[in-house]
């Protein structure tokens, strides 16, 4: 009898030390599981769709982002903005720089051109299509940065965004 009263402490022991090991596999388990949902659910929680036609604020300036895209707020200075595709990513900052020098450390000629809105884009275009713009009053601080990535998949073609490019400088306000 004590025989069988150590085999079944043994047994019960190695009962308790695997249901303690897949106890910790499940918390590390939702433990993984939560690094991988919840930052995607919180920039979601940040973001907003836009309507085309409420600028939105971006610290001393404001830019009207073009309908439909995504709009993420990352400071009271500082946006992401998406194309609704995925494709376009933007990042748009204030800084205290004049348009020229927002682009100076771009590597690729550096060109000019007067928006609609009266002010100034001086952009470099980059070899992945992507753009590194600086917007505002020619010889004046403080201008908006702007960083244009463009992800493509197979097949695609950066130039077709040109247009949205164009249009996300274009909303730019002071």
């Amino acid at each position: 009898m004590i025989g069988d009263a150590r085999t079944d402490s043994a047994a019960r022991r190695w009962e308790l030390a695997l249901a303690c090991a897949a106890g910790v596999l499940v918390v590390v388990g939702i433990a993984v599981a939560a690094l991988a949902a919840v930052p995607p659910s919180i920039a979601n929680l940040t973001s907003d769709v836009s309507d085309g036609t409420a600028p939105t604020e971006l610290g001393s300036a404001a830019v009207i982002v073009p309908a439909d895209w995504v709009i993420t707020r990352d400071a009271d200075d500082a946006i992401t903005v998406q194309t609704p595709d995925g494709a376009l990513r933007a990042s748009l900052e204030t800084i205290d720089e004049k348009p020229a020098d927002a682009v100076a450390d771009a590597a690729g000629a550096a060109r000019s051109e007067l928006l609609a809105s009266g002010l100034t884009a001086v952009h470099v275009d980059l070899d992945d299509g992507g753009v590194v713009a600086g917007v505002g009053e020619p010889d004046a601080a403080p201008s908006v940065r702007v960083v244009v990535e463009v992800r493509l998949g197979e097949g695609g073609e950066a130039a077709a965004y040109r247009t949205a490019i164009g249009d996300l400088l274009e909303g730019v306000r002071r």
